[in-house]
């Protein structure tokens, strides 16, 4: 599965005509917290992972997430 594909087909609405890359940091795209919980609980569902409450509050960029997915796959 495409993760990044994935992650910016979930964030289309937030994109506002900008770029969605690796390092784009979610606070740039002004997602709040229970935005990017949301965003985690639908991956969970999807790909079959379960994240820590610990791991999610180290997830600061789309990489850290995909970093983190990548350590659970």
């Amino acid at each position: 599965m495409d993760y990044f594909g994935r992650i910016k087909e979930a964030l289309e609405g937030k994109l506002n005509g900008k770029e969605l890359t690796k390092d784009t940091a979610f606070k740039e795209l002004n997602m709040d917290s229970l935005d990017l919980v949301d965003l985690v609980f639908e991956l969970e569902e999807e790909i079959g992972v379960q994240f820590e409450d610990d791991e999610l509050l180290s997830i600061k960029t789309v990489n850290d997430l995909l970093t983190l997915i990548d350590s659970k796959k």
